[in-house]
């Protein structure tokens, strides 16, 4: 069975709500029910006045905020320092204090708008619409030509060049903000009905950039130092002096310190900010053995010596200290360390009697010959003198 064309009137659609609440706008009349197409024109018409009222207000009346930034040392971040900042922000026109007109003059009734501050829209669909007047600023007055303030040009505000003094906390973060109240642009209040105008000035924000150190890094509260210790160091153990944020302190370094070995100092780090006063990170050492790239013959020969007593087959050998009929450097011949070693009247340790053949100690001992002893054919009586008699 065919259904007969449907004869349902067209959608409507109460408006009243939804204009109000997308357009932000007084209505001054809106019919009960409407159209969705008389909607769609009205929606687009609001949102354009919309758009323009905004920009009115903003231009007129709100303050802004100022951000400049600083840079610091990174001691400065560990100890807190006061910084002069020089900012150029709208200060209040002394001359009109700040109604932007000249001495003696008034405003005047806005024409385009009866001095009501909005303007009716005449729309479709048979509502009409208020918004705000764009030629006053939705304050019903204006300034009368010629009667603008010279100094500040009608704006009530004009730029200055201020020194403000910052005081940057001790643990500050590069990168963090800090906020100054009141230090910022202050509202144009030239085109404002009020015969007296004030405003509260925006704010000021300090970007803090702190300069990376030397010595120092830095990992939240904690600060970080690499200590460069020498092998002999590392392997013996000892003491070094190391710098902190405060003063130099020494540490010590036991025995068999390698690469990467850290040590933390508590307390010594930066201060914590937002904690109490004497809540401070820690100092984290880490070490690093410092290894020659050039032995001398001396060197090289102690070395090889000593990984011939820790049994180190891998060392590679040059001196050959601990190989028999083999030279121990490039000045001592093996005759010379045999003769010494076998005439010395103790024996010694490796390591002593290799030392004292690279140092030279007993040389006197192999240069002393013995003298041979006498043939027994060629003996030689020796007499005594005899002692001389007088006769008489």
């Amino acid at each position: 069975m065919v259904q007969p064309p449907s004869t349902k009137a067209p959608d409507f659609i109460p408006v009243q709500a939804v204009l109000a609440d997308r357009s932000g706008m007084r209505l001054a009349q809106v019919d009960n029910r409407v159209s969705a197409e008389a909607l769609e024109e009205a929606l687009g018409l609001i949102s354009i006045l919309r758009t323009s009222s905004e920009h009115s207000q903003e231009v007129d009346g709100e303050t802004e905020d100022i951000e400049v930034q600083t840079n610091i040392s990174f001691m400065d971040a560990a100890k807190g320092i006061s910084k002069d900042v020089v900012i150029t922000p709208l200060v209040q026109c002394k001359t009109c204090s700040g109604r932007g007109l000249k001495k003696g003059q008034s405003r005047s009734s806005c024409q385009k708008c009866g001095g009501t501050g909005t303007r009716m829209h005449f729309l479709q669909a048979g509502f009409q619409m208020a918004s705000t007047c764009e030629t006053c600023g939705g304050q019903g007055v204006v300034v009368p030509r010629g009667g603008e303030c010279i100094t500040c040009n009608g704006n009530g505000v004009v730029r200055e060049r201020k020194t403000i003094n910052v005081d940057i906390p001790a643990g500050v973060e590069d990168g963090m903000r800090l906020r100054v109240s009141g230090e910022g642009d202050a509202a144009a209040t030239g085109s404002t009905a009020n015969a007296n105008p004030h405003s509260t000035p925006g704010d000021l924000y300090v970007h803090i950039r702190v300069a990376p150190d030397t010595k120092f890094a830095r990992s939240g509260a904690n600060v970080l130092y690499t200590a460069s210790i020498p092998l002999t160091t590392a392997v013996l153990g000892g003491e070094v002096t190391i710098p902190t944020l405060t003063s130099d302190v020494k540490l010590k370094v036991s025995t068999g310190t390698g690469t990467g070995d850290k040590v933390t100092l508590s307390g010594m780090g930066m201060p914590k900010l937002g904690g109490r006063r004497s809540a401070f990170g820690d100092l984290r050492v880490e070490f690093r053995v410092m290894m020659p790239k050039y032995l001398s013959a001396n060197q090289r020969t102690i070395l090889e010596m000593l990984a011939d007593e820790l049994g180190d087959k891998s060392a590679k050998r040059i001196m050959n200290v601990g190989s028999p009929g083999t030279s121990p450097g490039p000045t001592d011949s093996s005759s010379q360390a045999n003769s010494s070693s076998a005439e010395h009247p103790k024996h010694e340790g490796f390591l002593k009697s290799a030392w004292q053949r690279l140092t030279h100690q007993h040389d006197h001992l192999s240069t002393q010959k013995p003298s041979p002893p006498p043939a027994a054919g060629n003996k030689e009586e020796v007499e005594e003198p005899k002692k001389a008699t007088g006769s008489n």
